[in-house]
């Protein structure tokens, strides 16, 4: 049996780009299923035990460009890698109750496209005429329309770092793409084992200057510039886009377990 986190409400999530970057993190509590039969059972005490409660925590995150003003024009960027990372009070996750790690697909969708379809429609109306029998056949058509989303994926690597109080998992670009494109949703992280309450979860998801990459960018580049100054200019911008924006994290998640 699960139900999300108790109550208090839990804190909305702080996604500071959120065309870039959107993540929001979940606490699921589990509970034991009663023992025995009858539904007296669930109304019964809760029974002392050795075991600590347990929280799945699942992880919706995704990633995308966005543009931002600078300086008379302005520059869209993405990101080619970053960490999640997770400090916990009161609680830890096993090393063996990790989960999302290897190669997994964003989802992205691409378009939608319009469908149409025919359907024919006869029907058979039977007469009687002068005691003779005849057939008539009303033959017609109707119309449908219909719209189907189209998909791509493309490929992330993610591999698990750090203790069972401070776990991290780092996302990187896999394919051919230029920077992470797409959505994970609902993945489960791993399994939370409360030690004492009051429990809290304190997600941030951060970057570095190498994972901060420019995709395109209006008014900010001279017209005859040479690649050399163009990649000059970028790394500035790059620079100036983690210091003023990015940091010291990109999206910040809270849950809290009384």
């Amino acid at each position: 049996m699960q139900q999300p986190l108790p109550t208090p409400p839990q804190p909305q999530p702080e996604n500071k780009c959120p065309d870039c970057l959107y993540m929001e993190l979940e606490g699921i509590l589990l509970q034991p299923e009663p023992q025995g039969r009858g539904i007296s059972k669930l109304f019964q005490p809760k029974q002392k035990s050795s075991e600590p409660d347990q929280i799945d925590l699942h992880l919706t995150i995704n990633f995308n460009e966005q543009w931002e003003p600078l300086r008379g024009g302005r520059v869209k960027f993405g990101l080619k890698g970053g960490e999640l990372r997770l400090k916990l009070e009161n609680s830890k996750i096993p090393y063996e109750s990790r989960e999302l790690a290897g190669k997994l697909e964003l989802s992205v969708q691409k378009e939608r496209q319009q469908q149409e379809a025919s359907e024919k429609q006869s029907g058979i109306e039977a007469s009687l005429v002068e005691s003779k029998p005849g057939v008539k056949a009303n033959v017609g058509s109707k119309e449908t329309a219909g719209t189907t989303d189209k998909f791509q994926f493309t490929d992330c690597q993610i591999t698990t770092k750090g203790s069972e109080e401070n776990p991290a998992w780092v996302f990187e670009v896999e394919t051919g793409e230029p920077v992470l494109k797409g959505l994970l949703k609902n993945e489960k992280l791993g399994t939370l084992d409360v030690k004492t309450k009051p429990c809290r979860v304190e997600a941030t998801f951060e970057v570095s200057k190498r994972d901060v990459h420019l995709t395109d960018g209006e008014g900010l580049y001279p017209p005859d510039i040479s690649r050399n100054k163009r990649a000059i200019i970028e790394r500035t911008i790059a620079l100036h886009l983690l210091k003023s924006k990015l940091e010291p994290y990109l999206s910040r998640v809270v849950l809290q377990y009384d």
